[in-house]
C-alpha cells in the first residue's frame, strides 16, 4: 500500500456504504413477513372502515425503508427497537399507548391491535413486533386529518315531537329522543321553544369520520 491511512468516510456515505452491503445478507430481511402482515392489516382495517375516506394503501416496503434508515441489522437495537418508537425521551409512543385522542385512535387503529398497543410500553421497547406494530399505528395517527362528525340517518321516517316542560332547548330534546341538534335545526329552524310546539325530527346520530 501507499502508507496512506483508509479514507474516513462521512458519516452518511458510511451510511449508504452499509446499506449496499445489507442487499442479499438475511439479517436485513427477518422482519420482511412481520411487516407484510402488519402493513395488510392496517390496510384491510382502513380500507374498509366506514369512518375513513378516500384511503390510499400503505406499501410495505415503505415501513421496511424506515426500519432500514432507523437502525439496520448492524446495531443492537435491530433485535429490539427496529423502528426505534419508544427511546428515551420518545413523546411519541404515548400516542399509542395512552391515545391523547381517542377519537382518532379508535377510527385508525385495528380493534385487534389494542392489546398490543395499549399500556404496553415495555414490549413496545423490547419486542421487535410490538414495536413495528407502534410504529406503523403512530405513522398512520401523524399522517392523517382530523376527524370530522357526520349526521348518521338511523331511518328516513320523519316523527313529530310535542315540547313539554322542562325541555331546555334542541339540545336537551335532541339527546331524549334521539336525534342530532342539527337535524332539529334543519327540520324546524333556528327557534325559541314553548310547550306544545310540535317538532319534526328524524332519528339520527354523529359519527366521526377522517
Amino acid at each position: 500500500g501507499s502508507g496512506h491511512p483508509p479514507k474516513k468516510l462521512r458519516p452518511l456515505d458510511e451510511w449508504k456504504a452499509g446499506r449496499e452491503k445489507a442487499i442479499g445478507n438475511p439479517d436485513w430481511y427477518i422482519y420482511d413477513n412481520t411487516i407484510r402482515k402488519l402493513v395488510s392489516e392496517i390496510n384491510r382495517h382502513l380500507s374498509t372502515s366506514k369512518n375513513i375516506e378516500k384511503y390510499k394503501p400503505l406499501d410495505w416496503k415503505l415501513i421496511k425503508a424506515m426500519i432500514w434508515t432507523e437502525t439496520g441489522a448492524a446495531v443492537a437495537a435491530w433485535k429490539t427497537r427496529p423502528i426505534q418508537i419508544g427511546n428515551t425521551g420518545d413523546e411519541g409512543i404515548k400516542e399509542v399507548v395512552i391515545p391523547a385522542r381517542p377519537r382518532k385512535y379508535n377510527i385508525i387503529i385495528p380493534k385487534t391491535w389494542n392489546t398490543y398497543l395499549i399500556n404496553k410500553t415495555d414490549l413496545i421497547r423490547s419486542n421487535p413486533e410490538y414495536n413495528i406494530r407502534a410504529g406503523i399505528a403512530l405513522l398512520m395517527i401523524k399522517m392523517s386529518e382530523t376527524e370530522k362528525d357526520k349526521i348518521v340517518y338511523d331511518n328516513e321516517n320523519e316523527d313529530t315531537y310535542e315540547v313539554v316542560e322542562g325541555d331546555r332547548g334542541y339540545s336537551s330534546i335532541a339527546k331524549k329522543i334521539g336525534t342530532t341538534q342539527s337535524v332539529l335545526t334543519k327540520l324546524n329552524g333556528v327557534k325559541v321553544i314553548h310547550p306544545g310546539d310540535k317538532l319534526k325530527y328524524k332519528k339520527a346520530h354523529l359519527e366521526q369520520y377522517i
